[in-house]
């Protein structure tokens, strides 16, 4: 029976979700024991080993044969910019008190997408929209709020991270969805990987750290970079050669709902009651704003058939 190219886009999606939300506990894991950079080198050095071995068994090997300068420019341009993202991602975890806070605020970054569609199409956000822009940076502000707190704490601190990662993000997901077509997913998601392991390494030789880790730490970071780096990436960057970004983000804006469950399994923590509502607000912001982003594209599509 053959899939139909929506229902493989929404799989990817549901994939990169639950993947996505074990990176949070798994990271969380390590960085109680190991430093940001010595993390790094090792997560996504096997990163670039599992999307390697996947590759050998594709068909996505011919494409590595065959590289236009054009798209060169592209992976260096992607390299840089997960640099800067990904960078201040699990720096915002690392400094978080739970994980399951960055996740929350991980929505931002759907905001930010739809922003930058809306301005390269000079377009306008409708009501329903606004009011999902609103209740997303509403959340983003009860979860971050603490009393007495400098604006120089904020943003050193998990949310001021969390800020300039969603911000980056924003700008890496739109790049790879104007060039999905001629760049795939998997090479994305070795570039992201080569960039990223050889900063860690630049810094860890840097700061002078040693590269040795705990055995058990080891594991933790084999087990969250198969599920982290390869299988979301793989999910995401696949989820959005079937469907529309705004799709794919409904279902994923609700990975920290996965992250609350997952922490608590494996931390015995939860957020607190004001972090959970403001939380449940930027999820709720989130899919408000791209029901009605679908459903304005499906009306435009119906009228510019009729006329």
């Amino acid at each position: 029976m053959k899939l139909k190219p929506e229902f493989k886009g929404y799989a990817y999606a549901l994939l990169a979700t639950v993947a996505g939300s074990t990176v949070y506990i798994f990271s969380k894991a390590a960085f109680n024991e190991v430093s940001l950079f010595q993390f790094g080198i090792y997560w996504f050095a096997m990163a670039i080993v599992f999307n390697l071995l996947y590759t050998l068994r594709s068909h996505e090997t011919r494409h590595f044969r065959k590289i236009p300068v054009g798209s060169l420019k592209v992976l260096v341009m992607m390299g840089l910019v997960e640099l800067v993202a990904t960078g201040t991602f699990y720096a915002s975890i690392s400094s978080a008190s739970n994980p399951a806070i960055p996740s929350f605020l991980r929505n931002m970054e759907y905001i930010f997408v739809t922003l930058i569609g809306i301005t390269l199409l000079s377009e306008r956000f409708r009501g329903w929209e606004i009011a999902g822009v609103a209740l997303t940076f509403i959340g983003a502000f009860v979860i971050s709020y603490h009393k007495g707190s400098s604006l120089h704490s904020y943003l050193t601190g998990t949310s001021g991270l969390m800020l300039i990662c969603t911000t980056f993000y924003a700008i890496r997901t739109s790049l790879a969805k104007k060039f999905i077509k001629t760049i795939t997913p998997t090479m994305l998601a070795i570039n992201r990987a080569i960039f990223l392991m050889t900063a860690a390494a630049i810094m860890l030789i840097i700061t002078g750290q040693s590269i040795r880790i705990p055995t058990r730490i080891f594991f933790i970071i084999m087990i969250g970079s198969f599920l982290g780096p390869f299988m979301t990436s793989i999910g995401q960057y696949s989820a959005l050669k079937y469907i529309e970004a705004s799709r794919a983000a409904i279902i994923q804006s609700t990975t920290s709902l996965f992250v609350v469950l997952g922490v608590f399994l494996y931390f015995g923590k939860l957020p607190m009651a004001y972090q959970i509502v403001g939380g449940l607000l930027t999820v709720g912001g989130v899919v408000l704003l791209m029901v009605f982003r679908v459903a304005n594209f499906k009306q435009k599509v119906v009228l510019g058939t009729k006329s």
